[in-house]
């Protein structure tokens, strides 16, 4: 006589749950039971409701941990960036879909995770790049950064200005980046792994959407990015505004917001700058009592 289907659901729910925790133990990952949580479906496994998603909050976090906050962070930016960040009083966020096609943004983890798709572009635009407009960022790199001559070069103009803050993440996410590796396996790849060889299909956590906002190409690892990021909601809270050619969400310097504090606590000129153009760019605003260093 066959099993009610409620009896195989719960028994092939219990077999899902063991599995993903074994591979989670294997990583120094304690959680508490999500069996009710999942529902196993033909083509993955999901959490019931994006509220009671710690497994994937789980996966995330030991993935991609969350920078400590409060820490001070340097960001580069051009003589030109200056004036608009000086005069505007804030850091902008921008989407990632103006870099969508450099260093593999979102594209990079579908590939390495089995996300087909997300790539797939049969009916139109692949859907990374869809996600890729609801994101919204500002790169950001440790003190001393991994590469100076680099960080200048390329994010500054090579005669613009680091801006020193003191980062209090709240709403906003704040993480490192993590840069492909060849060969290595993330815990999330890992436990899909096994979850396939036992002949169940793999977990799609609820973070997916952003989860891969974290994760890039090894070719552009020597920016040793931090990230601070907002996802826009359809049904939550949307500050954005437009410049005219994007769509970006902004952040209020030395002023307190629900999403992130940031304290400017110095401007260091380039190596190849000029002191008097960046003095003369904060001049009657918000900045001007900050006394820029260097050249």
């Amino acid at each position: 006589m066959q099993q009610p289907w409620v009896i195989t659901d719960i028994q092939r729910r219990k077999n899902v749950a063991q599995i993903m925790k074994r591979v989670l133990t294997q990583h120094g990952v304690v959680l508490s039971d999500f069996q009710n949580d999942i529902h196993v479906r033909d083509i993955c496994v999901t959490e019931h409701t994006s509220q009671n998603a710690g497994l994937s909050q789980a996966i995330f976090d030991h993935m991609f941990p969350c920078e400590t906050s409060p820490t001070t962070l340097y960001h580069y930016t051009s003589l030109s960036g200056l004036s608009g960040i000086a005069s505007s009083a804030e850091l902008r966020l921008f989407p990632l879909r103006k870099r969508i096609d450099e260093g593999g943004e979102l594209s990079a983890f579908a590939k390495a995770h089995g996300l087909t798709g997300y790539l797939n572009s049969d009916e139109g635009e692949p859907y990374y790049k869809v996600l890729s407009d609801d994101l919204f960022y500002v790169s950001m790199t440790r003190i001393p950064p991994k590469d100076p001559t680099l960080m200048w070069g390329a994010f500054s103009s090579g005669t613009g200005v680091r801006l020193e803050f003191e980062v209090t993440a709240k709403m906003a996410q704040l993480r490192p980046v993590y840069y492909e590796q060849k060969g290595a396996a993330t815990l999330l790849k890992e436990m899909n792994a096994a979850l396939i060889e036992s002949g169940e299909p793999p977990f799609v956590p609820f973070t997916i959407s952003h989860i891969g906002a974290f994760y890039l190409s090894s070719l552009v690892s020597s920016e040793d990015e931090v990230r601070l990021m907002v996802k826009r909601y359809k049904c939550g809270e949307d500050l954005t505004q437009n410049n005219g050619t994007y769509d970006y969400w902004p952040i209020p310097i030395c002023s307190a917001n629900d999403y992130c504090d940031l304290r400017l606590k110095g401007i260091h000129v380039a190596p190849n700058g000029n002191l008097s153009s960046v003095e003369h760019a904060i001049a009657e605003t918000k900045f001007a009592s900050i006394v820029p260093t260097g050249p």
